[in-house]
């Protein structure tokens, strides 16, 4: 259990939170989950988290120490993980029953009826607009009590789509600043045959459609016209790690371009990079950005979502348009001249980080939770 997690001033009785993430890969949102569940139990309340069987978060959080309740779920229409899940809700009977991901949210709802008890809150991490579909009044309507928000952006977007606010409180993720470890960089670079003079560019996110890499890739061509000892590194997995390498290919990328795939051990890859650079059309917060500023890695991001609450355009990083590949390729062209600003910006993010620590995020869920159940 991390010693910087241990209770201190905890509020009110222990309680019994249950968390359901449906997800079956690692990304941000699952690091949140059990980094709030270890924070949680180590404030003296009881955890438990519902997970896909032989997910990283079911292994990690075993790892940690928490107990894993293992359910395949196929999503939100499985009548099977529908009534396993209201089994598990009558067995542990939670105060709080605290939901992840879409699909979590559609399942612990109906769940919750089945084995009606615990109150509801449901975690947002993208600012999507709500789809309009006859079941979104009931899937979004009063069965939920609190919906956290993982930026004051999310929070607009919930409001706008007819989520009452005093329903909607903004907790943003955190970091667990105390243990993050400091990586072989130079590992890495090695790997990628990157000299003393080679500078290499960084991006970490789910290969996703709203991540937009696309953008990126096109902005790396117009990069490496002028600078061409420069490498890309695009980190993480996705539905469009397909299309993405046929781009690579299409553009004479290849070689210079390299997809990593999902990666373990982020504290190398971070200490590695020169420039870390975000191309989001759609963003909640992102965690990436947060660690990047950690490793003291200067910044390029658009401007979207939750991403102008974390950089502060020209004080901590660049802020660019979103889905505009020159707007990218200018401002990581100047970072690669400026090196006097990009230290600047490696500096402020630093500052800028300690804001984020996972405590600060525990305790304001803690409260959201103790409101709750005070009705």
């Amino acid at each position: 259990m991390p010693s910087s997690l241990k209770r201190e001033g905890c509020l009110g009785d222990r309680l019994r939170v249950l968390h359901v993430d449906t997800a079956s890969t690692w990304r941000g949102g699952e690091a949140q989950v059990l980094l709030l569940s270890q924070g949680l139990q180590s404030r003296g309340h009881q955890v438990g988290i519902v997970a896909q069987p032989g997910s990283l978060l079911a292994e990690r959080a075993r790892g940690a120490g928490l107990v894993v309740y293992p359910l395949r779920m196929r999503g939100e229409g499985d009548l099977w993980a529908l009534l396993k899940l209201s089994r598990l809700i009558s067995g542990f009977k939670p105060h709080i029953l605290h939901l992840h991901t879409s699909h979590a949210h559609t399942l612990g709802l109906l769940a919750a009826m089945l084995s009606p008890g615990p109150k509801l809150v449901v975690s947002r991490r993208v600012d999507f607009h709500l789809r309009r579909t006859p079941f979104k009044g009931f899937k979004y309507g009063s069965g939920v009590k609190r919906y956290l928000a993982v930026s004051r952006r999310i929070r607009d977007v919930l409001i706008e789509d007819g989520v009452e606010p005093q329903r909607v409180e903004v907790v943003y993720s955190g970091l667990d600043l105390a243990h993050l470890q400091i990586g072989d960089g130079d590992r890495w670079r090695r790997k990628l045959s990157i000299g003393p003079d080679g500078f290499l560019v960084g991006n970490v996110a789910s290969l996703a459609p709203h991540k937009a890499q696309t953008y990126l890739l096109q902005a790396a061509q117009e990069v490496l016209s002028k600078f061409p000892k420069v490498r890309f590194v695009l980190v993480g997995e996705g539905e469009l790690a397909g299309e993405l390498r046929r781009e690579i290919r299409d553009l004479n990328l290849e070689g210079k371009v390299i997809l990593t795939g999902f990666q373990r051990d982020m504290a190398s890859l971070y200490a590695a990079l020169d420039l870390f650079v975000l191309s989001s059309y759609l963003e909640g917060l992102c965690t990436s950005l947060l660690e990047a500023m950690f490793y003291g890695v200067p910044l390029v991001a658009t401007r979207t979502g939750g991403i102008p609450e974390i950089v502060e355009d020209g004080v901590n990083g660049w802020l660019v348009p979103p889905r505009d590949a020159e707007a990218l390729a200018r401002a990581i062209k100047r970072l690669l001249i400026d090196r006097e600003l990009a230290q600047r910006f490696s500096t402020q993010g630093k500052i800028m980080v300690r804001k984020f620590g996972i405590q600060e995020t525990v305790r304001k869920t803690e409260e959201v939770y103790q409101k709750v159940l005070k009705g």
